[in-house]
């Protein structure tokens, strides 16, 4: 298995470079030449249907009119082109085009779908499909106030404690059930898998916490320079393209958000804004505060894979 978590970890950091392999030579060009051929990756989380197309006529399209290879890897978020340079460039501008049409206009599209919701408000159409009421119904609406039969002041807090600790965290609207994928953490420290340490199982809760307080902690991170409650794993409902059915279907996805800690959550370097939900994506790593240790997730057929 720790052979298996380093490759992936390994795969993951050479995709996340950005650079494309090296060119290579292959098939014989009709003079005889052998023609140069390359490849380019696209971060696309979040728009594998718009790039796939229903029954993946948008993807034979593009393979169709730009000669190029183009499959779509989702479990790492990317697109891969390859072929000729020309045939590659002409594909990856379509595939980013395809992608800047479904950003709403967001130039900045960023690999993990979400990366800086805070989870709250109301969610709805957004972009071209979303209504936006005009300033004379916005002058004339005044909806009547509604009764609130909400908790408020201590007996809010009575209802979000654990063993008597009121927690900092309450779960977004649109969380998940727990996920059917079984996703596990695999730890970590300089480097090495540590053996003595079950890999975590993630999979069984809609949540689960961080933090050096055990009283309330699913994962206990007992680094001083950890938080009592320091950040949290919550799955959120997403829809996704699913290619071999050809339609769109709602999944559990991990999501990471650090709780507003004095030294900060990473995801593979990389420090987490407060109190925001950034994406997991399997062999991402995780580490807390100044801890050397990380945790790294993979599902568990990918990681019992290599033991065939």
């Amino acid at each position: 298995a720790e052979q298996v978590v380093l490759a992936g970890v390994a795969v993951r950091d050479a995709m996340r470079a950005g650079g494309a392999p090296p060119p290579f030579f292959g098939g014989a060009a009709s003079n005889g030449i052998k023609s140069e051929m390359r490849s380019e990756t696209i971060p696309c989380a979040g728009f594998e249907g718009r790039i796939i197309g229903k029954g993946g006529e948008t993807i034979k399209r593009l393979r169709s009119e730009h000669g190029a290879r183009v499959d779509v890897d989702a479990a790492n978020g990317a697109c891969v082109v390859t072929g000729s340079a020309d045939a590659v460039t002409a594909a990856s501008a379509a595939i980013r085009a395809l992608i800047e049409q479904g950003d709403t206009g967001h130039k900045d599209a960023r690999k993990r779908q979400d990366d800086g919701d805070d989870g709250g408000g109301t969610y709805g159409p957004r972009g071209d499909d979303a209504l936006a009421p005009s300033t004379a119904d916005l002058l004339t609406a005044v909806p009547p106030e509604a009764p609130n039969f909400g908790l408020s002041g201590a007996l809010a807090k009575e209802t979000n404690t654990v063993n008597g600790v009121v927690l900092v965290y309450t779960e977004p609207v649109d969380k998940a059930p727990p996920p059917t994928t079984k996703y596990r953490l695999y730890v970590f420290k300089d480097g090495k898998l540590l053996s003595d340490a079950e890999p975590l199982r993630v999979h069984r809760q809609s949540f689960y916490l961080f933090g050096r307080d055990r009283a309330v902690a699913d994962v206990p991170t007992d680094h001083p320079s950890c938080s009592k409650q320091h950040a949290v794993l919550q799955y959120r409902l997403r829809e996704r393209f699913d290619e071999e059915k050809g339609l769109e279907v709602t999944e559990s996805t991990p999501y990471l958000m650090d709780l507003e800690t004095t030294n900060g959550t990473f995801i593979n370097g990389e420090k987490l804004e407060p109190r925001r939900y950034y994406q997991l994506l399997q062999k991402d790593c995780v580490k807390f505060g100044a801890s050397t240790r990380e945790y790294v997730l993979l599902a568990e057929d990918a990681a019992g894979a290599g033991r065939r």
